[in-house]
């Protein structure tokens, strides 16, 4: 009887420990554990930042075109300060025009292109309006890498003049793939 009750008391103290750690209520009681979203916008977690060797863009239209962090640094001759929407703080981005990229792919103005996070999160609109919105692939935010877990290593942002910096749905952070859209 005492194994018995022993066990039944173990077993209740594990789930009333899982019930609490995630959140639920047990017996009026109620625990919350903070979401990545009220402790860090972009969620995710702690990853080593990419070598300048490794491929962190692919970019396919004509052609399809890998691009390694180094080469997207090299690239780099875009900067922009904004309050980024996101934090509301203050930040300067270093980064390549949008445009520049999808030419070097034989991408067109009149073709639809799709934006692909490492999360599979996706932005499509036409090449055109990306890119008289002047976005701009980010590779560092104020003058360092753009940490995994804070939306890097690459994203794309817009300038405060811009008529997509408050549309947030296009601003496509860990950005890993830009594509035609094919009907």
């Amino acid at each position: 009887m005492k194994l018995g009750f022993r066990i039944t008391a173990s077993a209740g103290a594990v789930f009333l420990a899982v019930a609490l750690l995630t959140g639920c209520a047990v017996s009026g009681a109620s625990v919350q554990t903070p979401s990545a979203s009220a402790t860090n916008p972009y969620g995710g977690f702690k990853v080593d930042n990419p070598k300048d060797t490794d491929v962190v863009l692919t970019v396919t239209g004509a052609k399809s075109v890998d691009y390694t962090m180094g080469q997207l640094k090299d690239l780099a001759d875009q900067k922009i300060t904004i309050v980024e929407p996101f934090v509301k703080k203050r930040q300067s981005f270093s980064g390549i025009s949008l445009q520049a990229l999808l030419e070097s792919a034989g991408i067109q103005p009149k073709d639809k292109v799709d934006t692909v996070a490492l999360n599979e999160y996706e932005f499509a609109d036409s090449a055109a309006n990306l890119e008289s919105a002047g976005a701009i692939i980010a590779v560092s935010r104020d003058d360092q890498p753009i940490p995994m877990d804070e939306g890097g290593p690459i994203r794309l942002v817009f300038d405060t003049k811009s008529k997509y910096f408050s549309n947030l749905d296009a601003w496509n952070w860990s950005l890993r793939t830009i594509k035609v859209v094919t009907k």
